[in-house]
């Protein structure tokens, strides 16, 4: 596995606080993704300050195509184009390793992000006999994460925990759901936003990973089950696993059975997952 070349590239890796160091990666494992995959979480304050020593206009003019400058351009808040910027500069960064991992050497800053008809981004490059992997994009308050994988395509999600999550309970989480999560985390009180916001998150990462022309609703997919990657089922990762109710070709009511890694990053809950042709 060669990536130096894109990690010589980088200049923001003092940014990176890496998401396979956290155990959800052994949770996505568990999935059998066979293939190329790669995902980070960039500290939006390092960043900003990075951005601010090497130069806002160097960093535009290297690592943004000229269409990508074009929408900069547009952005006019500060927090805004902070989020937007990080996203984009981590999802190429993952794109790159993941297409190193497989010996193709195409520079992230090489790569552009364009927005498909449903909002989802997605990777175009000049080398146009490069496969480029499948991308997704999250950010709340000061993080970002960004996912690559080299098959099928993937949905990742991060959500700072805060109380408001609870104003807005009935939106996401049937009664059936509250019950098999409060009952899995055996949560009090003082953990309810915790365990709603895992919920939230790894319902949003679902919804970006399908390609269809309307996202389903949060109600639409359904938690069925959670399963602890280790013994201490309160501090590790899980396994979330949905059903998620979609038309058959008849006009019929199908459910397809999908899962979710959720993990915890300090007071942030990450989610991911993947589709591919191993994971039913």
């Amino acid at each position: 596995m060669n990536m130096s070349k894109n990690r010589r590239d980088f200049p923001f890796h003092g940014c990176l606080a890496s998401a396979e160091s956290s155990p959800v990666l052994r949770t996505l494992e568990a999935q059998d993704y066979l293939h190329g995959m790669k995902c980070v979480v960039l500290d939006l304050l390092k960043f900003e300050m990075e951005i601010q020593k090497l130069g806002e206009e160097m960093v535009i003019d290297r690592y943004l195509s000229l269409q990508e400058q074009e929408y900069w351009g547009r952005l006019t808040s500060g927090k805004r184009k902070r989020e937007w910027l990080g996203g984009r500069i981590a999802a190429k960064y993952v794109a790159a390793e993941v297409l190193s991992q497989a010996g193709n050497n195409v520079g992230w800053s090489r790569l552009s992000l364009i927005y498909d008809k449903t909002g989802r981004p997605f990777l175009v490059a000049d080398d146009k006999t490069v496969s480029l992997p499948d991308i997704s994009i999250s950010h709340s308050v000061d993080l970002a994460a960004a996912m690559a994988v080299s098959k099928g395509l993937c949905g990742i999600d991060i959500q700072k925990i805060t109380d408001r999550i609870e104003r807005v309970r009935e939106r996401f989480c049937s009664v059936h759901e509250g019950q098999v999560l409060f009952s899995f985390f055996n949560g009090t009180y003082k953990q309810h936003a915790v365990v709603l916001t895992k919920l939230w998150a790894a319902k949003e990462a679902l919804r970006k990973v399908g390609k269809d022309s309307i996202l389903p609703g949060f109600l639409q997919l359904e938690l069925k089950e959670i399963n602890a990657c280790s013994v201490n089922r309160e501090t590790d990762s899980w396994r979330f696993i949905f059903t998620r109710k979609q038309n058959g070709l008849n006009g019929d009511y199908r459910s397809k059975k999908c899962t979710v890694a959720v993990g915890l990053i300090a007071d942030y809950v990450l989610a991911r997952t993947t589709t591919n042709d191993t994971v039913a």
